[in-house]
């Protein structure tokens, strides 16, 4: 009488981790690539933002030239009561979270700037 002997193969320890280690290393690629694209948003987003406010405020001031004196003040105002916006809480900030900087030049123009852009751009040089 002659018994068969079923074989069963089973998985090695060797085996499960270097299906963890591809597993990780495919999860690292696609964090590192998604990293990127989170970045090039906000960047996005403030530069954006950044030339609507300054047309919204530029639109206002030449209906009212008076805004351009205390336009650094009034500036969220200007934003909220302005047709052309429909969440205004969203406006004010950059794609960092940082409130913008809205300052009139020396020649009369109305400037922009976004602190969070400013420190990512001083990070990547």
């Amino acid at each position: 009488m002659k018994f068969y002997q079923a074989t069963r193969r089973l998985i090695t320890l060797i085996e499960i981790m270097i299906v963890m280690f591809l597993i990780a290393l495919i999860t690292g690629i696609l964090a590192y690539n998604t990293q990127g694209s989170l970045e090039e948003g906000k960047i996005f987003k403030t530069k954006v933002g950044m030339d609507r406010i300054e047309t919204i405020l530029n639109l206002a001031v030449s209906q009212n030239p008076s805004l351009l004196e205390d336009i650094s003040g009034k500036w969220k105002e200007v934003i909220e009561k302005s047709p052309l916006v429909q969440n205004a809480k969203d406006l004010e900030k950059d794609g960092w979270g940082i409130e913008y900087k809205v300052e009139k030049d020396n020649d009369g123009n109305i400037t922009v700037t976004s602190e969070g852009l400013r420190a990512y751009e001083q990070k990547k040089h």
